[in-house]
């Protein structure tokens, strides 16, 4: 249950590691357009199959549905509002993509700038 919270927030908010290193995003688009998939088509989750096999293993009864439905929906959030937070979370997932790639673009905009004059003109020295 732990792993698969912790998947729930690296896919909501890992792609602001891509602030330290763009090689960060990568895994984080593949996990958001797995989230995509799994969310929007009957494809079952490995991580709710691989739980419901270890309670099965450890003598207990697994539950049924995803582990939204179990774990989340109607304890953490009401049921009527799902869409709108899974929504949320996908907006804030690209929200990140953007805050990274702007990020991107005014440092090196910014190591243009310093690298040579606004006017494209060498520097002559006044002597």
């Amino acid at each position: 249950m732990l792993v698969h919270l912790a998947y729930l927030v690296y896919a909501t908010v890992g792609g602001f590691l891509g602030l330290r290193s763009l090689l960060w995003l990568w895994p984080h688009l593949l996990s958001t357009a797995w989230s995509v998939a799994v969310t929007l088509t009957p494809m079952n989750c490995p991580l709710t199959a691989l739980e419901k096999w270890l309670l099965v293993t450890a003598g207990r009864a697994p539950y049924d549905g995803s582990f939204t439905e179990h774990y989340l929906r109607d304890v953490v959030y009401p049921a009527q509002y799902e869409v709108g937070i899974w929504l949320a979370m996908i907006g804030i997932a690209i929200m990140s993509y953007v805050v990274v790639l702007a990020s991107r673009a005014h440092k090196t905009a910014a190591s243009t700038a310093t690298a040579s004059p606004p006017d494209g003109r060498e520097q002559v020295s006044g002597r």
